[in-house]
Formats: C-alpha cells, structure tokens, sequence
C-alpha cells in the first residue's frame, strides 16, 4: 500500500528500535521520512535503509528535549520536503529500576524531560507546519505503562508514560477542528535496545528486559518492532480518518488478562 504519497513524516528516535521500523514503514507507504535522532550515525542508518528500498529520506540529529532545537530541524524539513503531515514521537528512554524513594532528581528527569517533555516539544515545533497543511495525523508512543503498573516500580516511566496518553487526548480535542488528529500506540514488551539506550543517558538505569527470559503474555512471545511499526502506519494514513484521541495497545493481550 501506498497510503501517504505526497506527505512528509517526522520520526523523532528513528535511529533504532520502533522509531526505525516505523521510519522504515511511512517510507514504504509512501512519506518523505525526516529520520530524527541523538546519534547521527544511527539517524543516517534508518535514512540509507530507505533510500536503499527506493523510498525517500534525510537524517537529522536532534536532541528531543531541546525545543529550540526541535523547532530549527523541523524548519530545515520542511524547507526540503514541504509541509508536516505526519509526526511519530518514538524517542524515548524506559528509567531506573529503583525503589521511588532512592530515585535522584536525574533519574526523575532523565526520563520525563526526553518522554513527556521530548513529545511536547517535537509536536509543538510541528504543528504551525501541519497548520499551513491543513491537517495531519501526529502519532504519540506510549505504553502499556500508560495503562497499568505491573510489578510496581519504574515511577518515572509509568509517570511519562501516563502523561503521554493524556497529552495524547488534550491535543486531540484541542487540533480537531483542524483537521489533525492525534492518537497513541501503546505497545507492550518489544524487542528493541530501549534500554542500552536508557543506560547511556540515565546513568543509574538497569536492564528492564531480557528477550531470553519468558513472558506472560498471552501471544507467547516478545512483540517485533515492525509490528508497532504497522499500527503507527494505520493511524498515520487516511484508514485511520475517524479515529482521534485513542491509545491503541499493541501488547500481545497482556492488558486483557
């Protein structure tokens, strides 16, 4: 399918994980794919991958907590593929796995100011450009922390987290008679390296999955990138056109147990 011809997408965190599959993805649908990450070489990657497969792209690193930053890369974006018609937040870091009273003022921050913060300022940086367009589709990456507390811990995650899928819903009411809807999808436990990623920016981070250990979820199985990958296309393209304000889970069941 090619169900965004002709639409520039923005993808923050597109260096690896989620955020590369889904950059992968809008390509393959169609977008130009403005690649957005820390690392310039991870960045460049996803970009080469795309042009590789015929599509279209450009790297662009950019440190999402950064506003003034953000607002100066989606400028240059726009300047070389046009108007922003889809934005994916898929920048984002899991957090210590720390008692809440031993938590420091860094591993508190560490992760609101790049989960919640970072999707704020990307989205903010991209909506007079979606504005001019006249509408849009902007896909926020939440969790099923957004939702549950399993185990307990991780305060600052679930937090941000959390935070996501009401800033998901705010934005949505406030930029629908705009023609821009704004949705969430939530996945569960996924195979990526969030937290090698996490560990480089908090410090006091340890690893929150181990894909060698078995899962109680329902499916029987860790969840693909490329899967997450296929929900953001849907409520990136028109397929999605009714849909606003949701936080879609893709978890393999674990929160219908």
């Amino acid at each position: 399918m090619r169900r965004l011809e002709d639409t520039t997408a923005v993808v923050t965190g597109g260096g690896s994980g989620i955020g590369a599959a889904s950059a992968r993805r809008l390509a393959a649908e169609g977008a130009a794919v403005a690649v957005v990450d820390l690392h310039s070489a991870a960045a460049q990657e996803t970009a080469d991958d795309i042009r590789r497969a015929g599509g279209l792209a450009a790297a662009f690193e950019a440190d999402v907590r950064d506003r003034s930053r953000m607002q100066e890369v989606v400028a240059e974006i726009v300047t070389r593929f046009g108007d922003v018609g889809v934005v994916f937040t898929g920048a984002g870091v899991s957090g210590a796995r720390i008692d809440s009273h031993e938590l420091s003022e860094q591993d508190w921050r560490g992760v609101l100011d790049i989960n919640l913060s970072g999707t704020f300022f990307t989205i903010q940086a991209a909506l007079p450009s979606m504005l001019r367009r006249g509408g849009g589709s902007i896909v926020t990456c939440g969790s099923t922390s957004s939702f549950i507390a399993t185990q307990g811990g991780l305060a600052p995650y679930r937090a941000s987290k959390g935070g996501v899928k009401m800033l998901t819903q705010t934005l949505a009411v406030e930029y629908a008679s705009h023609g821009i809807r704004v949705n969430s999808v939530c996945p569960g436990a996924v195979k990526t390296n969030l937290s090698s990623n996490t560990a480089a920016i908090v410090p006091t981070a340890g690893t929150v999955r181990n894909p060698s250990k078995p899962l109680n979820v329902p499916l029987g199985r860790y969840g693909e990138p490329e899967e997450i990958a296929a929900v953001v296309a849907f409520l990136a393209s028109s397929d999605a056109s009714y849909v606003t304000g949701q936080a879609i889970l893709a978890d393999g069941g674990v929160t219908a147990e």
